[in-house]
Parts: C-alpha cells; sequence; structure tokens
C-alpha cells in the first residue's frame, strides 16, 4: 500500500514599492517585532519571551483584535527562524494559534527591481514577496489564503513606501554587521 502525501498549499504574492530601494525597505522587514506597524489588520506583535533582540529562535505574539473592541479575537506565535540580511529575507514558523493552523512556514524577501524594470523608468524601487507553505487551513481555500496575504503585502508595502518616504528609519536590527544570520 502506498503512502499518501499529505495535501500542502504553497504559493507567493508579491508587490512593488516604487520608490523605496531595497536597503532602505529591509530594516522595515527585518524588524520582525514591528509588524503590526505595517499591517493595518494586526493589533499586537511583540517578543514572548520579554527579550527584543530579533535573532533566529525568538517568538513573537501576534494578535488581532475584534472588530471595534480590545478583545482578541485570533492570535499566533511565530518563530524566526532565519534572517539573512545578505540576501534581504527572514522566514518564520507559526507554533501555535487558535486560528486552526498546522505546519505553517513562511519568508518575507526585498528584491531589487528587475533590470527590465529599471529600463521602464522606475530603477529606484523594489519589491516585497511573502511566500508559504502550509497544511491546508480549515475554513480556507488556497485561493482565499493567497487573497489575505496579497492584501496584507499590499498594506505592508504601502506603509514602508510612507515610512521611507518620510525618513523613519526603524529602530530593530538588520543582521549582525549586515550579514546574514541563519538557525
Amino acid at each position: 500500500m502506498e503512502k499518501q502525501e499529505e495535501e500542502q498549499w504553497q504559493g507567493a504574492v508579491e508587490t512593488r514599492l516604487p520608490s523605496t530601494p531595497a536597503a532602505a525597505a529591509w530594516p522595515h522587514i527585518a524588524d520582525f517585532f514591528a509588524l503590526h506597524r505595517y499591517l493595518p489588520s494586526m493589533d499586537v506583535c511583540k517578543p514572548v519571551d520579554g527579550s527584543d533582540e530579533v535573532r533566529p529562535g525568538c517568538v513573537r505574539y501576534c494578535a488581532f483584535f475584534a472588530p471595534g473592541t480590545e478583545e482578541v479575537a485570533s492570535w499566533a506565535h511565530e518563530e524566526l527562524v532565519e534572517l539573512d540580511a545578505g540576501q534581504r529575507r527572514l522566514a518564520y514558523t507559526v507554533v501555535g494559534s487558535n486560528m486552526g493552523l498546522g505546519r505553517y512556514v513562511a519568508s518575507m524577501t526585498v528584491l531589487e527591481e528587475s533590470p527590465e524594470v529599471d529600463a521602464g523608468g522606475g530603477g529606484e524601487g523594489c519589491r516585497l514577496v511573502w511566500a508559504f507553505e502550509c497544511e491546508p487551513v480549515p475554513g480556507w481555500t488556497r485561493d482565499g489564503l493567497l487573497g489575505y496575504l496579497d492584501g496584507g503585502v499590499r498594506s505592508i508595502a504601502s506603509r514602508i513606501e510612507e515610512a521611507a518616504a518620510a525618513g523613519a528609519i526603524p529602530p530593530g536590527p538588520v543582521g549582525v554587521g549586515g550579514e546574514a544570520v541563519a538557525a
């Protein structure tokens, strides 16, 4: 009898930050405990263990309030598994939640614009890619999850563009000495 492989969802969404260079966008993504600043639907994002050192193995608590209240509707504990400043990529996994998530691994990468885009007159921008692989999520479809992440990545990009235009630089670290940091 053949062992059946469990169904897995995977995918990626991306958006362009037309006026923010990758080097300026990366510190906003690398600040693992600041996602609530960029994802409007998230109300809380803070370290679980009290340490605000961003390094592989650290865990953040993310929470979303019920509309119009300060009552937590959904939450997740997410562990940083990779922080690579050289590749401008971080990866995390959900280690606990009340959202029915099983195995969920995701990454966020800030990419330089390609030469084709540069030739089109938009050379100073970058792209933000949010990729994932997970078990099917109860009550969701893969396309529904992709739609949710697409709205999220666009919101994150918009807020990073606003922060970069205002000259805001997040206080969080971007890697040890600018070098890749991995678990």
